[in-house]
């Protein structure tokens, strides 16, 4: 995969701030800092890294379950969840930009009777999110007048990419897949289309898993699927539903796939799947510490 710095992912300055204006996004050039709502974890990742605390999040409580990285300040409000906006708390906290992804344009005339929307294609695209990210990062950093901080976060994670691919070299014997457990027998495994596929293209890993995935990256699959990996190195993710973790020991089925009995099994912290460029390097670094 080519830099994620390379030229052709570059954004145009002129166009984001275009764009900017058209969204009747407010100048930046205000003496306070913007008031900015985030409807997605992802984007409020990249706003912490450039040094702008959201307003308002959804469900800031799940954070430290799903994302982790950066840690997220107290004191930002609730807004709900992506099933059901607290409305009423959007238009108190009178918000100048909110930001989302299409994912939620269904309800996006609601949304701008409050506030101009800015709305970020970075996942779900059927192809890897990486570019697109770089872009949504560029034009937040245009839109909040932190160009800078987005060139450093962009030139830190390519940095951070590059330092996991010479530790990652223990990894490259055999293939490697990382899944989510739903339940006892069902999972959700990762592939192309994501960004835990991008990341084993930046390290040179191949993936274990060769089945087609689903837009967002991922497969539905049934734990005996798993056979099919052979004697891959398999990573289960946190969270792991406690049920699963009680009962896998006693799994006949569990203690069957090759991958277990070469000792190939291993439990890793969670990574945000729909993240932005921290999630990156998070995963980056737990892959090449395993």
């Amino acid at each position: 995969m080519d830099s994620i710095s390379s030229g052709k992912l570059r954004r145009r300055e002129v166009l984001a701030g275009g764009m900017a204006l058209l969204a009747g996004i407010p100048s930046v050039a205000h003496a306070a800092p913007m008031r900015i709502v985030s409807l997605d974890y992802g984007l409020a990742q990249t706003l912490l890294e450039l040094g702008a605390v959201p307003a308002g999040l959804i469900d800031p409580a799940s954070w430290p379950d799903w994302v982790m990285e950066p840690i997220l300040p107290a004191g930002i409000a609730n807004v709900g969840s992506n099933q059901e906006l607290n409305m009423e708390m959007l238009q108190l906290l009178k918000p100048d930009l909110i930001i989302s992804t299409p994912y939620l344009e269904w309800v996006r005339p609601q949304l701008e009777t409050i506030a101009p929307v800015q709305s970020y294609p970075i996942h779900a695209i059927g192809s890897s999110p990486m570019p697109h990210i770089v872009e949504a990062t560029r034009q937040l950093g245009d839109i909040l007048g932190r160009k800078p901080a987005a060139e450093a976060l962009i030139g830190r994670t390519e940095a951070e990419l590059a330092r996991a691919r010479e530790q990652a070299g223990h990894l490259r014997d055999r293939g490697v897949t990382v899944v989510s457990f739903l339940d006892a027998r069902n999972l959700r495994v990762y592939g192309p289309g994501g960004i835990f596929q991008d990341v084993f293209d930046q390290l040179d890993l191949r993936n274990g898993w060769t089945m087609p995935t689903n837009e967002w990256g991922f497969s539905d699959a049934g734990l005996s699927e798993l056979m099919t990996l052979g004697d891959s190195r398999v990573f289960y993710m946190d969270p792991v539903p406690p049920d699963v973790l009680a009962t896998l020991p006693e799994s006949p089925l569990w203690q069957a796939m090759p991958f277990v009995r070469s000792g190939n099994a291993q439990r890793i912290a969670s990574v945000l799947m729909f993240g932005t460029l921290p999630s990156y390097s998070r995963f980056a670094r737990l892959l090449a510490e395993a």
